[in-house]
């Protein structure tokens, strides 16, 4: 399980239509283009899918090139290799144009820790630090798909959960990057704790 709670600024790529919910109530549902810089220098740019309150009369604000401040839900979906953002926004306004390309929010993860387990590094300060790759599976019927996470834990822990293929919930800071044209998904770790999978909820 992967979850967010975001800021995104971005440009509309798809304006605004209107669309029917379960409980017959109407919504608005649009795309962003977000581009993300590497630090290789490489470049590539995401499409969000935004749903939010509204109706035939408001959907016309959000059209295609109009430039959004959104904050809400994001979750994200793997099929066939490909990671789909969904965004649940809680609040959508126009903004300038001269306004920054942004994401930013907390990170919310339940998996498994990778087989190559948990490194204890040191930075160029000298100071401590642990690092190490985590997956989340999200399925589809019987087709199972992952996706990998980096954690960064500048509170290093001795603590026994903390090892290759354990189950851990991780609480932290969303970061999104990219290298070689490929999205790269870390987070900067503010709480760890064990995680029970027989009781996923």
């Amino acid at each position: 399980m992967i979850k967010s709670n975001v800021s995104v600024c971005a440009v509309i790529s798809r304006s605004a239509i209107v669309k029917e919910g379960k409980e017959n109530g109407s919504f608005i549902s649009f795309n962003v283009s977000l581009p993300i810089v590497g630090r290789d220098g490489s470049q590539k740019t995401f499409e969000i899918s935004v749903s939010a309150e509204g109706d035939e009369s408001t959907a016309p604000l959000y059209t295609a090139g109009s430039r959004v401040a959104i904050k809400g839900a994001l979750t994200l979906r793997k099929r066939n290799e490909v990671i789909y953002f969904n965004l649940r926004a809680e609040k959508v306004e126009i903004v300038s144009a001269t306004d920054e390309d942004k994401i930013e929010g907390d990170f919310h993860f339940k998996g498994k820790i990778s087989k190559e387990g948990v490194k204890n590094l040191k930075d160029k300060k000298g100071k401590s630090f642990q690092s190490f790759s985590a997956f989340s599976t999200d399925h589809d019927g019987d087709n199972v798909e992952f996706i990998w996470v980096r954690f960064l834990n500048f509170h290093p822990s001795d603590e026994d959960y903390l090892k290759a293929n354990a189950y851990v919930e991780v609480k932290g800071d969303l970061q999104m990057g990219v290298y070689k044209e490929a999205l790269s998904l870390d987070c900067r770790v503010n709480e760890i704790a064990p995680w029970d999978l027989q009781h996923n909820s």
